[in-house]
């Protein structure tokens, strides 16, 4: 009888929707992503008269206005 109340409470298909959005929300490839993500870049691109951190595609510091740009390469 009590489960006759919590199915009308959640609605008469409340255990199969669970029970199906169980397995899509632990994929293979979500399982993935959190144990071994993509590395992030390993290129630092900043100012050589500043010291300013710009993107990788910015010739020109937003901030000072030198067109002297580095790229490190990070281990």
């Amino acid at each position: 009888m009590k489960q006759l109340a919590v199915n009308r409470a959640c609605g008469p298909n409340a255990p199969a929707v669970a029970k199906s959005s169980i397995p899509s929300m632990l994929s293979k490839q979500f399982i993935q992503q959190i144990v071994r993500p993509e590395p992030l870049s390993t290129t630092h691109h900043e100012c050589r008269h500043c010291g300013y951190s710009v993107e990788e595609d910015v010739d020109e510091c937003p901030q000072c206005g030198s067109r002297e740009i580095a790229a490190y390469d990070l281990e």
